[in-house]
């Protein structure tokens, strides 16, 4: 009886560690799958951070800083007002001195957003490219914008300058605009095969259709009433008869 018992407590302690054996394992094999999963996991997010890391490595990061300088400190939009307008004034210039403190070249631009001359808008619409060349040569005062430098290496300096000069004693004609008015002393001349003829047709009534068809004055009678316009202006309303107002910019070259 005794040996019986002894045999019986041997076999449960055997069985008992035979299902320990067998929980163990299971518990393994979960761990071992779990363990693989998370692996998998945490193998496929730094394959993902190191793609990322790879992109911001390999790409470029520029310095970029242009200044833009003139009399009143930083600034590229520009207001350019010109008082005290009349024949053989002092030359007028302004300046705006730019530094390219990038490291990279780069490419002067600018652009003309706005001309107000005797308190009007003049010149509406149009390129930058033709509002120059308008102030240029169809006024009797010459409006030039210069740029020595455009094209700026690293660590370069250019000068933006705005320049007008009203010279006169010149022989020319000038083409006359909406801001003109009727003066029955002078005289007014028509282009006719490149030659210039006096038009003495010419009478308050008619004369606005007259410019708009092509209508001319001499360069001192231009000088005049320009002149004059100008004065009387600055004197009632206390502004510059000539605003440009430019907006400056500069891109990285090519």
């Amino acid at each position: 009886m005794l040996k019986k018992m002894e045999k019986q407590k041997k076999l449960s302690k055997f069985t008992t560690i035979l299902n320990n054996s067998k929980q163990r394992k299971k518990t393994i094999i979960r761990s071992i799958v779990l363990i693989i999963f998370l692996l998998g996991v945490n193998t496929f997010a730094w394959f993902t951070y190191v793609s990322n890391v790879d992109v911001s490595i390999n790409g470029s990061v520029i310095s970029w800083e242009i200044n833009f300088l003139d009399e009143n400190g930083a600034t590229n939009n520009v207001d350019v007002e010109i008082t005290d307008m009349k024949p053989g004034m002092l030359k007028f210039e302004k300046d705006i001195e730019i530094i390219n403190r990038s490291d990279i070249g780069a490419e002067i631009n600018y652009e003309i957003k706005s001309v107000k001359f005797l308190g009007k808008e003049i010149l509406q619409g149009q390129t930058t490219e033709n509002i120059v060349n308008s102030l240029k040569n169809d006024y009797p005062f010459i409006f030039n914008i210069e740029v020595d430098n455009p094209q700026m290496e690293i660590d370069s300096k250019s000068t933006f300058k705005a320049t007008m000069d009203w010279n006169y004693e010149e022989d020319r004609y000038y083409k006359l605009n909406s801001l003109y008015e009727y003066d029955p002393s002078i005289y007014y001349y028509s282009l006719t095969q490149n030659t210039y003829q006096i038009d003495n047709t010419v009478t308050q009534e008619n004369f606005v259709f007259k410019v708009e068809n092509g209508l001319y004055i001499e360069k001192d009678d231009a000088d005049t009433f320009f002149g004059e316009a100008c004065g009387a202006y600055e004197k009632d309303t206390n502004s510059p008869c000539l605003t440009v107002s430019l907006h400056l910019s500069v891109t990285q070259a090519n």
